[in-house]
């Protein structure tokens, strides 16, 4: 009879730590959610509203707060069920249910934005060596499950990563915004592909600057639109860079890291590190926006003092 108490009391108390109530401090705020304190209260505050007449007797802020750790952790729909004490099925449908609510509505956090406030914000690295710079881009890579059909496998394998993969462009602004992501492609895309067929260089006006790593030889789409293009120097079959190529080419680097930071933020959330499913894939380019909608919320990614 005390065991039967205990393990009653296990699952109880199992429930209560992926309750939203339960949160009281940053560090489990920002451990399950990524999220400071504040910020995931004015979230679920935001949110709840839409999803008011979901079918599920949960409470709206803990189906919020289910979802934000199912990202953040990674964790499986047989692990939250266990936790929540509820079938594998429901917490399913409730993670579904409220992927597109977000993705929705937190699409707004992702926009492109106007060059008054990038240049308003522009962290002093850049002004000192590429002031007119409006983004950084870069593209990466997550693991899938290997598709049923041939032609979809072909598309999605990697050579790079030696695996089925999805794949997708980033764009940040010099602050480290996230002002553009686009929808998933197959691994085998190239990076050049992606962004002449992305969308992206339709928000691009003429006088920006784009900055970018050597694979993305897209200086004549960008020319046609009147937008500069920095990337680290080729050596051309040559011996050795100049000296202000090598200049320029160190410069870029410790500014294009940026990007890099900021896909290495995304992959903070786990679900992003495992192995997409399928059926997860359909979802893909939700789960993506909705991240980055999340990272942009968080605290700023690029200071002057290059603390994160």
């Amino acid at each position: 009879m005390k065991m039967k108490t205990t393990k009653n009391a296990a699952v109880q108390h199992s429930s209560a730590e992926l309750s939203a109530e339960n949160i009281l401090c940053e560090s489990d705020s920002r451990f399950y959610t990524g999220l400071a304190l504040t910020q995931l209260f004015t979230l679920i505050a935001t949110l709840a509203p839409f999803g008011s007449n979901l079918p599920y007797k949960m409470k709206v802020a803990d189906q919020i707060f289910a979802v934000l750790v199912r990202l953040r952790l990674g964790l499986t729909y047989e692990d939250l069920a266990r936790r929540l004490n509820m079938s594998a099925q429901l917490v399913s449908d409730i993670y579904n249910s409220w992927l597109d609510i977000m993705a929705e509505h937190l699409s707004n956090c992702v926009v492109w934005l106007p060059r008054e406030t990038i240049q308003r914000t522009m962290p002093s690295s850049f002004k000192e060596s590429f002031p007119q710079t409006t983004c950084i881009i870069d593209c990466t890579e997550v693991f899938i499950q290997r598709p049923y059909k041939l032609k979809p496998r072909a598309q999605t394998w990697s050579t790079y990563k030696n695996n089925n993969t999805a794949k997708f462009l980033v764009a940040i602004a010099p602050n480290g915004f996230i002002m553009f992501v686009s929808k998933l492609y197959g691994g085998r895309a190239s990076d050049v592909f992606i962004t002449k067929n992305s969308g992206f260089l339709d928000y691009l006006l003429p006088g920006d600057e784009v900055m970018a790593d050597r694979g993305f030889t897209v200086s004549e789409e960008l020319c046609f639109r009147r937008v500069r293009l920095n990337i680290p120097a080729f050596m051309k079959g040559r011996d050795q860079l100049s000296e202000e190529e090598v200049v320029d080419t160190r410069r870029i680097a410790s500014n294009r890291i940026h990007v890099e930071r900021a896909i290495m933020r995304l992959k903070s959330y786990k679900i992003l590190n495992g192995k997409m499913s399928n059926k997860a894939f359909k979802k893909g380019n939700k789960t993506i926006l909705v991240i980055s909608a999340l990272c942009n919320l968080r605290d700023q990614l690029i200071r002057e003092d290059n603390e994160i």
